[in-house]
């Protein structure tokens, strides 16, 4: 096991490519940029076994990318690599990480506890266009990240500002100011919508609607359980669920007001 280092990056996409997920080179960049990683490389064109911590702030901290190899499983890697990922943020006041229904079980034995649900669903190729979003300006990060550090509890500029350079964002005003925003980001199975942040169901629709319109291909997002009203919005007009996830914290609980988040950025940011 060795630090993951910048020169990682192509080798470390294969291997999240390979195992079936959406991460490109500039997303495992981000790890290096605000947190740490660890990969066993055994020279293959893909890493044999990757782990990921992003840190926002002091006291909230992500687990990602644990993944392995298919050819190299069952041999403790993804356990060792949890291990470091815990020993690495011990004395963080809440470690989380999204799991998928395999890896929730593996979690819970390492004193991970379920915090809620969200669901992978493909987006359809159109959306009912309503009034509202407009597009992302300049002026408007100010507000942006303040709204989002109260949804998501934790400062996370790189990553938001990472995000809005790949892919049109849009927000939305409310008559006290920002009521919500969406942004997104391009991805190696699509793009991926989130995280979009606005109380209102309606807000969060017409703000998925437009980031949807802005990009190409499918396209997938993120919706937590909670937000029922937009998951039948999305079955209504096309959507299908195809994974879901829990988010699940050692330590303290996640920070934040969870129901600010229409969609969060992904499991393996938060």
């Amino acid at each position: 096991m060795r630090r993951l280092s910048t020169a990682d990056l192509p080798r470390a996409a294969a291997l999240s490519r390979l195992v079936g997920w959406n991460q490109v080179p500039r997303d495992w960049a981000l790890f290096i940029a605000d947190g740490e990683g660890r990969a066993i490389d055994d020279g293959q064109d893909a890493l044999a076994a990757t782990a990921a911590v992003i840190r926002y702030g002091s006291d909230l901290a992500w687990i990602s990318m644990v993944l392995v190899r298919p050819d190299m499983r069952r041999r403790g890697h993804a356990t060792a690599l949890m291990r470091w990922a815990m020993d690495c943020l011990a004395g963080t006041r809440c470690a989380a990480l999204d799991a998928t229904p395999a890896g929730r079980e593996v979690y819970r034995q390492l004193g991970f506890r379920d915090l809620w649900g969200f669901s992978r669903w493909s987006l359809p190729a159109t959306l009912p266009d309503a009034p509202g979003p407009r597009p992302l300006a300049p002026g408007d990060w100010p507000a942006v990240l303040a709204l989002d550090a109260a949804a998501f509890g934790a400062p996370r500029e790189t990553l938001l500002r990472d995000f809005a350079a790949r892919a049109p964002g849009f927000v939305v005003d409310g008559a006290a100011g920002l009521a919500g925003f969406a942004l997104a980001r391009d991805g190696a199975r699509g793009p991926q919508v989130g995280p979009v942040v606005a109380r209102e169901d309606a807000a969060a629709g017409a703000l998925i609607a437009a980031a949807r319109a802005a990009l190409p291909g499918a396209a997938v997002i993120d919706l937590p359980e909670a937000r029922a009203g937009l998951a039948a919005w999305l079955a209504a007009h096309g959507g299908a669920v195809q994974r879901p996830f829990t988010r699940m914290a050692l330590g303290g609980d996640t920070p934040g007001d969870a129901a600010l988040l229409a969609a969060v950025a992904g499991p393996e940011f938060g």
